[in-house]
């Protein structure tokens, strides 16, 4: 299990596994906000979403050789003020399974993070 989520703007923790793995948070919303963070364990392909410390996602994803490079977990936010989050995992195509992965956050249609 995952240590404490690094936060917005800090260091991405990549040091299980194989030293591949991806943890991060950000907050979403302005006057209703919401912490999501977001798990993806390199070794089993495990992927974990929280949002407000309640698990959102929670998928073991192996690689296989049909899966596609960009992976997308799409989910809502808040109830007075609701946020579309979409956050998109993409390997590369070349052992993509064996290398850094990239993650990005887009709410609401923007991207407002990239990992």
């Amino acid at each position: 299990m995952p240590g404490k989520v690094p936060e917005l703007g800090g260091p991405v923790r990549q040091n299980h596994g194989m030293g591949l793995d991806i943890d991060f948070a950000l907050d979403v919303g302005k006057e209703e906000k919401h912490r999501v963070a977001f798990h993806w364990g390199q070794v089993f392909g495990r992927v974990r979403i929280t949002v407000d410390d309640v698990q959102v996602v929670e998928k073991n994803q192996a690689l296989s050789l049909r899966s596609p490079r960009t992976k997308k977990f799409a989910f809502s936010v808040g109830q007075a003020e609701v946020h579309d989050v979409v956050i998109e995992k993409t390997r590369r195509r070349i052992l993509g399974g064996a290398r850094k992965q990239q993650c990005r956050v887009v709410v609401d249609g923007e991207v407002v993070a990239q990992y």
